[in-house]
């Protein structure tokens, strides 16, 4: 990752930190132009669970006391939901770590498309700051934007998190409707042979959705 986008990353993350979403907006804007960004990736396992979501136009959101600094008895972290991407089309890093070492597949989604589906479920869409130092978590928000921050050894992975707060919410985790990838890649060493690629065929085909092998 080249230093200007640590940068940019770094001052999307502080104006969300300060709760300054208009600046934040308004710099993640100026990002994805940089970048030319058009699609975002997911990259997943292929389970029954998955191919669900995608049958049904969902997504599924974790609970986002998995990421970040963690404190004894963090409502605000209870109450935090993520899904992870990446605006990398190719990346070895996420195909390992996300996708069962490319035994899974990769979901290609429009930014448009991400962006409507932020903002018709009151969420926010934007990238990591990746830094060397962990982030001070005594302000009053920055024990949710944890979850938004990763060590800069990790920047490989280029990510990006779609995430919400809910403080109503005793969810373990949210799925989410509705939205659709407009392409799924699948790994190199995906069984081609098993029922579950034989239900991805018939569902990227209902669905009118690119397989690409």
């Amino acid at each position: 990752m080249e230093k200007w986008e640590y940068e940019l990353r770094s001052d999307i993350f502080n104006a969300f930190l300060a709760n300054n979403k208009q600046a934040a907006n308004s710099l993640i804007a100026q990002l994805m132009l940089e970048k030319d960004i058009g699609f975002f990736y997911r990259y997943r396992d292929l389970n029954m669970a998955e191919l669900s979501t995608i049958r049904f136009d969902q997504l599924y959101l974790c609970r986002a006391i998995r990421f970040g600094n963690k404190r004894p008895n963090d409502m605000a972290m209870f109450k935090s939901y993520v899904a992870c991407f990446t605006d990398r089309r190719f990346s070895l890093s996420m195909w390992s770590e996300y996708a069962n070492n490319a035994k899974g597949i990769c979901l290609e989604y429009s930014a448009d498309d991400l962006a409507q589906f932020a903002t018709d479920n009151d969420m926010f869409f934007s990238p990591v700051r990746y830094a060397d130092s962990p982030l001070d978590i005594s302000s009053k928000y920055s024990s949710v934007m944890t979850m938004m921050s990763k060590p800069k050894y990790e920047s490989d992975e280029y990510e990006w998190r779609l995430w919400k707060v809910d403080m109503h919410s005793n969810d373990i985790g949210k799925l989410v409707s509705s939205i659709s990838p407009r392409k799924i890649y699948v790994g190199r060493n995906a069984d081609k042979e098993s029922e579950l690629f034989d239900e991805l065929v018939d569902i990227a085909d209902e669905k009118n959705i690119n397989l690409i092998f």
